[in-house]
């Protein structure tokens, strides 16, 4: 089976990609900290707590709270989830402020 993962959805479930904490421990950015400058940008930080990240969140949620309980495991997110985060704003924001 073929799947046809979008590299945000991967490095969300890995943690690797454009995510500043990651690039700053291989020194390809000079600052791990997040683009809403409260704390370093991890994968946790981005799904659950960053404030450029709400409304997207919100609307996660609510998807989410529909069948289970927030906060929601991330493989959960991952699989339950992919297509509507997939066509979400995330990528929008993955785009902007992740490097």
């Amino acid at each position: 089976m073929r799947i046809n993962a979008a590299p945000n959805f991967t490095a969300t479930v890995t943690g690797h990609g454009s995510i500043k904490i990651y690039l700053y421990k291989y020194t390809i950015t000079e600052n791990p900290m997040c683009s809403c400058k409260e704390v370093d940008q991890s994968v946790d930080y981005i799904v659950l707590e960053c404030k450029l990240l709400e409304h997207n969140r919100d609307r996660r949620k609510a998807a989410v709270t529909r069948s289970d309980n927030w906060p929601v495991y991330k493989d959960t997110l991952n699989t339950k989830f992919y297509n509507f985060s997939k066509n979400s704003r995330t990528t929008q924001y993955w785009t902007k402020y992740s490097v």
